[in-house]
């Protein structure tokens, strides 16, 4: 062998590799099928992308209300801790009422400490009466006012992060 039969050799693989590919009506066929299929994957992608952010979005929703209900839930039992509390302030009322000064400085501890977490005391002579915080015990007619006021309070009431655990026992007038 010759080195330009080596050449030839050399120089005809070139060209063959570098020879246009024919438009063959089986290689379009094999784009349009590569593009369907790449049209398919997409959608597919797109479909499962929306799944994942549904269900994202559900487990943010769960996530939120077991939160809510967990802090609920919280709240409602100190509520029934503070309505089982509240026989003892109404007995250091009452001793207070009759004299005993002793017993005022652990209603006042115990009024502020319950105050700062959320205890208010509702029924104040002269407010106006209203249904959902004052338990009506009498009512006397008053020329003097077309409205409804307290005119004594029997017993205090109280209401608890804004929901009423025991309304105020009231003498009305009005």
């Amino acid at each position: 062998m010759s080195v330009n039969e080596d050449e030839e050799t050399t120089t005809q693989d070139d060209l063959e590799a570098e020879e246009p590919v024919s438009e063959d009506p089986n290689n379009t066929e094999t784009e349009e099928d590569v593009a369907t299929t790449i049209a398919l994957l997409q959608s597919e992608r797109d479909s499962y992308l929306s799944d994942l952010q549904r269900i994202q979005a559900d487990f943010d929703n769960f996530r939120r209300q077991a939160q809510k209900r967990q802090t609920d839930l919280t709240k409602q039992a100190a509520s029934g801790i503070v309505e089982k509390i509240l026989p003892v302030l109404d007995a250091c009322e009452a001793a207070v009422q009759q004299g005993a000064t002793d017993v005022e400085p652990i209603k006042t501890s115990l009024l502020e400490t319950l105050q700062a977490s959320g205890l208010e005391i509702i029924g104040v002579e002269g407010e106006e009466f209203n249904p959902d915080h004052h338990e009506a015990v009498s009512h006397e007619p008053s020329e003097e006012t077309e409205i409804s006021i307290v005119h004594e309070v029997m017993r205090s009431g109280y209401t608890w992060n804004g929901r009423t655990i025991r309304p105020a026992m009231v003498r009305v007038k009005g």
